[in-house]
């Protein structure tokens, strides 16, 4: 940047911008030849492998478990840190040590693990390849002179250093004595306290050496503005500073508001014509917001390219390593499939066939690829067979024929490097060649190391080598972009306008973690420190701010997970300093279609807008015609009563669309979804819309109710027909019922053919066969943690619990059927009269009826029983739940009608909920005071609610919920954008539906009213 800014006014040519380390590489060459730098790919390798050296010893502070990717990479920095610091052996690193406050035990594990690393370099490591402090000492003690080897050099400028290492410091020392030099340094103060703290190891240098100092301020008014506050910061009680109008602070809800903002701020400035190269976006904490930035400056159409550091795993590239590494375990996974063949630099099948792949795993929902090869055709298969024989290898082969493998597979059959330059262009292209290069680095390192032995597999040692891998994306990729950076990258770096977002304490200044190991290193020994990063942060900080012309600063008010957040101590600084605070609020302004469509929906004539709009022609007459009956359903559905939008039909419609032979008989569980939701009943039972077809990987709750009523049904109705009445366990051994319990239930399971395999599959069977007998009978695998079964699962549970039940009532019918046209059953007609002589026909099966003789009153127990939590008794008898209610109308239909006129009736839910919830609540009985108000409960009132219901239905009342969003199940409702179940808008609605006489309004929604205030009316 400084070439081409440099360029504009003067001789290209004559300015040539280096880093000191590629000056010093050409120098070396000069005086040595050809020499290759030692690269952070394979100074961390050596680390990795002393480190393994050092944790193989049998004691030692470090000695156990393989060394991980962080600890190696902390190692590999530090050991770099003495390299520079001239710690260049063992030995002396050990005098450092002597007579310091370390603990013993990390001074000796960290000299043997640097001596393990010193003998790795010096017998594998080529001599053509130097460490930065040999390429450095070599200069500094070249007897030539330092301006023979670029004669063309009349003048060195330094910059963008404010501390220096060692090695630095000596080369510096040399430079000054053979050529003119001119060393830039950011200072805001007297460059030794308050924010130019961290500054100071740099000045002493230039002090030393006799610089002469030469203060540049600021020329345009921002600068000095900005200047001025960066004198006042970190230092005592200053005069109270003004605001710069350069200068803003915005507070917005979330960290996603805070990028919306940003994203509106840079839209109007590019439609104003501002150069996106002169705007930039500085972001602390770019991990956390880079999902935001990617969405919404996307939504937003802001060009951008991010040049913070990443991780090499977040690209594309750096992904083709990790699923290849993944799919080479043991047992690989079917996920890490589906995302190789994902990825777009990825063709080893065609678009089809990785789509049936995709397919067949999201059909199966298996864990491991075997099964999934099965669902593929024979092409295909072979090709991912052939693809996992290859990478078996990585398990099995040396690390040399290992690398050569993964590189061939990389090279050769996935051609990644071609891939890489035809894949998009500009900034994502850069990014994912830069990835291909780490790549190719790391697996160098390995090549270069080939002939060091280790413990590890291959796999081993290339997952740990590629974990945490960081990228970083060439500044000159961004071009025409507006750049989005963390703070470090913004250092010496200037901008007309910049956004500085998400300025907390979490995210700056951030105190690197480190293993504590280093720590205390640190504290006994300051100088193999990296710096004070709070100073560091308040430097930068400082810096920043005297290089734009205007700076935006965004905070959030809450975190992700509406956790309070605490604001940067760096932000607290300015505060004091220029009292200024933050603009509050929400940002509504239009920046995209998104708020576009905000904007209009808040507009309080839409059709009036709508009908100017097709005037004008900006809407074509079909549009202006579909988008006006929008607007005239909106605002129906926005409103509290029923309308022609509010599922309202006529009854002549009705008629025809849903006529009464459809309609009837009813089942308990119609009468009940409908009662849930009308709207959702019509689309279900009218219309005929079905539900989606989810991807299942276990039976649905449907399915396994079904099949656990079937199980228990013959579970009972197999024992009666050994009896003559009712089924007395007590007169069975418990291990005989075990197995006739387990014989039927693996019966019902064969007979029910569900398509369903693999783990989450065995779990659920586990579920309920946990416990019922030995392992080898068991139908299902057991498996290893987290899939092992539970200790004892449903059925077994279910016996124990009917065993252990007090009591003479005893099991006597099973899913006895009543009303006409049931499968498997000639019941005639069940119907419920109402009051008013009009009746309501009904069928259904009662899943178990309980009968006791023993006393002086006989008692009739229905049971439902529940595979899901049974709901309150409340729902009952508050007109939303009606199986129960159904069941004690019908049970005279279903057992001898003196046992039910004269025995005292119970009903209630039998709560069977794997793995072993079961749960009998007291009945529906227990909500009123003697048998006389039960039965006048099921005589009067719930016939009356069948009928409302009835009638409900046929006059076309489809309206939606009644109920509360959680009591409707709205969570699960395809058609829940439809509702509106706030509590303020639920309690208008129902309002106004009670109003309408055709309507069905539950006694449970109706606030004014109880269940004794019905029985007292009727």
């Amino acid at each position: 940047m400084v070439e081409d800014s440099w360029a504009v006014s003067h001789e290209p040519l004559r300015l040539r911008a280096e880093t000191l380390d590629a000056v010093v590489r050409e120098w070396y060459e000069h005086l040595h030849g050809p020499v290759q730098p030692l690269s952070g790919q394979l100074n961390r390798r050596l680390a990795e492998y002393a480190l393994d050296r050092t944790t193989a010893e049998t004691d030692g502070a470090l000695a156990g478990e393989p060394a991980s990717a962080a600890l190696a990479d902390s190692f590999s920095s530090r050991f770099s840190l003495f390299d520079d610091a001239g710690v260049g052996t063992a030995d002396a690193l050990e005098a450092e040590f002597e007579g310091s406050d370390l603990d013993g035990r990390i001074a000796t594990a960290t000299v043997d693990a640097y001596q393990h690393y010193l003998d790795l370099h010096g017998g594998y490591v080529d001599e053509w390849i130097c460490t930065r402090r040999e390429m450095f000492d070599a200069v500094v003690t070249a007897e030539q002179s330092l301006s023979a080897f670029s004669p063309e050099l009349d003048v060195v400028i330094l910059s963008g250093y404010h501390e220096f290492r060692p090695v630095e410091r000596r080369l510096i020392e040399r430079l000054v004595d053979e050529l003119p030099m001119i060393a830039l340094l950011p200072l805001h103060q007297d460059g030794r306290s308050g924010v130019d703290a961290v500054a100071e190891d740099a000045l002493d240098v230039y002090e030393v050496l006799d610089f002469e100092t030469m203060e540049l301020e600021p020329v345009d008014e921002s600068g000095q503005a900005f200047g001025t506050i960066t004198e006042s910061l970190y230092r005592p009680a200053p005069d109270a500073i003004p605001v710069p109008d350069g200068l803003r602070w915005r507070e917005l809800p979330t960290p996603e508001r805070e990028i919306r903002f940003v994203a509106r701020e840079l839209r109007t400035e590019l439609v104003d014509g501002r150069d996106p190269d002169d705007m930039a976006v500085v972001i602390p904490g770019i991990e956390t917001y880079s999902g935001y930035v990617e969405d919404t400056f996307d939504t937003f159409d802001i060009p951008h390219v991010t040049t913070a550091a990443s991780q090499l795993n977040r690209t594309f590239t750096g992904s083709v390593v990790h699923d290849l590494l993944n799919l080479a375990e043991p047992d690989p996974r079917a996920e890490d499939l589906t995302s190789l063949l994902a990825n777009p630099l990825v063709d080893v099948v065609d678009t089809d066939q990785a789509n049936a792949v995709t397919a067949a795993a999201r059909r199966r929902d298996t864990v491991s690829v075997s099964p999934l090869l099965d669902d593929v055709n024979g092409e295909a298969a072979a090709l991912i067979e052939g693809l996992l024989a290859t990478l078996e290898s990585l398990r099995t082969e040396d690390i040399e024929a290992a690398t050569e493998t993964l590189r061939r597979l990389l090279d050769d059959r996935f051609g990644l490097e071609a891939a890489t330059e035809d894949y998009a262009s500009g900034a994502e292209q850069a990014v994912e060649q830069r990835a291909y290069d780490l790549v190719d680095e790391v697996l160098s390192s390995f090549e270069s190391l080939a002939a060091v032995n280790s413990d590890l597999s291959p796999l081993a040692l290339f997952t740990r080598a590629f974990d945490g891998v960081p990228i970083r994306v060439p500044q000159r990729a961004a071009g025409g972009h507006v750049e989005v950076m963390g703070l470090l990258d913004a250092r010496m770096r200037s901008f007309e306008k910049v956004f500085l977002v998400g300025l907390t304490s979490e995210h700056f200044p951030v105190t690197p973690e480190r293993p504590a190991f280093f720590e205390e290193m640190i504290d006994a020994h300051p100088r193999f420190d990296t710096g004070d990063e709070r100073l560091r942060g308040r430097y930068l900080f400082a810096t920043l701010l005297a290089n734009v012309d205007e700076l935006t600063i965004t905070t959030p008010e809450t975190g992700d997970d509406e956790s309070a957040v605490v604001r940067s101590p760096v932000l607290d600084e300015l505060q004091r300093v220029t009292g200024i605070e933050p603009e509050n609020g929400v940002d509504d302004r239009v920046g995209s279609r998104e708020d576009l469509q905000r904007h209009v929906a808040a507009t309080a004539d839409r059709r009036a807008a709508v009908s100017r709009a097709g005037d004008r022609g900006d809407l074509s007459p079909e549009q202006t015609k579909r988008t006006d009956r929008g607007l005239h359903c909106a605002a129906n559905r926005g409103t509290a009563g029923l309308s022609e939008h509010d599922g309202v039909l006529d009854p002549e419609t009705v008629d025809e669309v849903y006529p009464l032979s459809e309609r009837e008989p009813y089942s308990a569980s119609r009468i009940e979804r409908y009662v849930e939701c009308g709207f959702k009943f019509y689309a279900d039972e009218v219309l005929g819309i079905e539900d989606p077809d989810d991807v299942e990987v276990v039976p649905t709750p449907l399915e396994t109710g079904s099949y656990v009523h079937d199980v228990l049904e013959r579970f009972f109705a197999d024992l009666q027909d050994e009896t003559e009445d009712g089924v007395d366990l007590t007169d069975f051994d418990r291990d005989d019922l075990a197995t006739h319990l387990r014989e039927i239930a693996v019966e019902e399971l064969r007979d029910a053919d569900f398509e369903y395999d693999g783990l989450f599959y065995e779990r659920w069977k586990a579920e309920l066969f946990a416990g019922l007998g030995d392992g080898e009978s068991a139908p299902y695998e057991a498996g290893s943690k987290p899939h092992d079964a539970p200790e004892q699962g449903l059925f077994a549970t279910f016996l124990d619990n009917e065993l252990s039940r007090d009591g003479a009532d005893r099991p006597h019918l099973f899913e006895a059927p009543f009303g006409e046209g049931l499968p498997d059953s000639d019941a005639g007609p069940f119907t419920v009269e109402r009051p008013d002589g009009s009746t309501v026909s009904i069928r259904g099966y009662i899943d178990r009826v309980d009968v006791g003789r023993d006393g002086e009153q006989p008692t009739l127990t229905l049971y439902d029983y529940k595979t899901g939590r049974a709901p309150y008794m409340t729902k009952t008898t508050g007109g939303t739940k009606f199986q129960l209610l159904i069941y004690l109308l019908a049970a005279a239909e279903v057992v001898d009608g003196d046992l039910f006129e004269q025995g005292s009736l119970s009903a209630t839910y039998y709560q069977v909920r794997p793995p072993n919830d079961l749960k009998v609540p007291r009945g529906v009985e227990s909500k009123f005071d003697s048998e006389v108000e039960l039965r006048r409960f099921l005589n009067d009132v719930v016939p009356e609610w069948l009928g409302q219901i009835d009638e409900a239905i046929g006059n076309g009342r489809f309206h939606t919920t009644l109920l509360s969003a959680r009591g409707a199940n709205c969570r699960y409702c395809d058609y829940r954008r439809a509702c509106d179940v706030r509590h303020h808008r639920k309690r208008e609605f129902v309002d106004e539906v009670h109003k309408d006489d055709a309507a069905y309004v539950p006694l449970r929604v109706r606030d004014n009213e109880d269940i004794e205030a019905v029985m007292s009316d009727d």
